[in-house]
């Protein structure tokens, strides 16, 4: 069976004339935005209207776009040194969109397609609207190959917990970190899609748990390490505590933060923790603050991919990572049966 890998994420503007599109893409999700049709063109309107020159400038002190296509790029060449097989990034909301891919998949013959998505932890606004979003373009395409997602999630990985630790270790960087808090960040959910059953809450506390305890292995003794949620946008309730309400309510003004939920990094870490909120910490005059990078490219998260790619050849993917808590399986036998939901929809 010819095999293709697909790293999906959703993606970041690569100029600035593409936030509108991402901006448009990412509210017209029905998974980030869980309502009817016509609601959700006026709210997504009324986003971009509010939104789109405040994400311009964040863009603009980033050079202009996002950096996580081209650091999507280097995890892919690092993943080919390795790998015998044609790799591709699957971005969500813009470019590269899977489609393009796709044609050069079945033109070459390619009749499984091996997801990985670059969300450790499963939610229905990430894995699920990623995997909807190649399913739905194979069909626009004509093209029946064989889905295959690698895993929904790998937030309670040994290897993945341990690519986590050594990223706060690389930031540490020989402190005294006994006085300082770690903040754990991910990024918040509307808590109305966790009480329609979404694991990324529990999944979360899960990973900073593990976190929590292999640093108390390693002997590295943060003062505190706290799980905090960033990036809220509008009135609802979203999950608590928020980052920028925890910072500017220091109880320790050392801090280093660590990025929990993405992979690679983009706006809401290099912008969002490393500028905007850098300036929240200046203002309060923090004695230190700290933003750890992404696992990006680093040998660690390359291993851990390959890693996957092996045990489905080895066929032992099911048996070692059941996924029980998913509403909808999608790397433990229930993606056919999801699959012909999509198509019959």
């Amino acid at each position: 069976m010819k095999q293709a890998l697909f790293l999906l994420n959703m993606g970041g503007p690569n100029s600035l004339d593409e936030v509108e599109l991402f901006l448009y893409n990412m509210f017209s999700d029905k998974n980030i935005l869980p309502t009817n049709p016509v609601t959700r063109a006026l709210v997504r309107k009324i986003i971009i209207t509010k939104r789109l020159e405040d994400a311009k400038e964040s863009y603009a002190h980033l050079g202009g776009k996002s950096p996580l296509s081209d650091l999507t790029q280097k995890l892919i060449e690092k993943l080919k040194n390795i790998l015998d097989i044609p790799i591709y990034a699957a971005m969500r909301y813009v470019p590269p969109f899977a489609t393009d891919s796709l044609i050069e998949c079945k033109e070459q013959g390619v009749d499984e397609l091996l997801l990985f998505p670059l969300y450790p932890q499963y939610s229905t606004t990430t894995t699920l609207s990623s995997y909807e979003d190649i399913v739905a373009r194979c069909k626009t395409l004509d093209y029946h190959p064989k889905i295959t997602m690698l895993t929904c999630q790998y937030y309670d990985d040994i290897d993945y917990i341990k690519a986590n630790v050594e990223q706060i270790e690389k930031a540490i960087n020989g402190k005294d970190i006994s006085e300082y808090d770690l903040l754990l960040s991910a990024h918040g959910l509307p808590v109305s899609i966790i009480k329609a059953g979404d694991p990324y809450q529990r999944q979360v506390e899960s990973n900073v748990s593990a976190i929590r305890t292999l640093l108390q292995i390693k002997g590295i003794t943060f003062k505190n390490v706290k799980l905090v949620y960033q990036s809220k946008v509008g009135n609802a309730t979203w999950l608590e505590p928020n980052l920028v309400d925890v910072l500017r309510n220091p109880v320790n003004r050392k801090v280093l933060i660590y990025p929990l939920a993405f992979t690679i990094d983009n706006s809401e870490t290099l912008f969002e923790l490393d500028i905007e909120h850098r300036e929240i910490a200046e203002k309060i005059k923090y004695d230190d603050y700290i933003v750890a990078e992404c696992m990006n490219n680093s040998e660690a998260f390359v291993n851990l991919i390959v890693k996957y790619v092996n045990m489905n050849r080895s066929q032992k993917n099911n048996s070692m990572f059941a996924c029980s808590d998913c509403s909808v399986c999608l790397c433990c036998g229930a993606a056919s049966i999801y699959d012909a939901e999509i198509v019959k929809s």
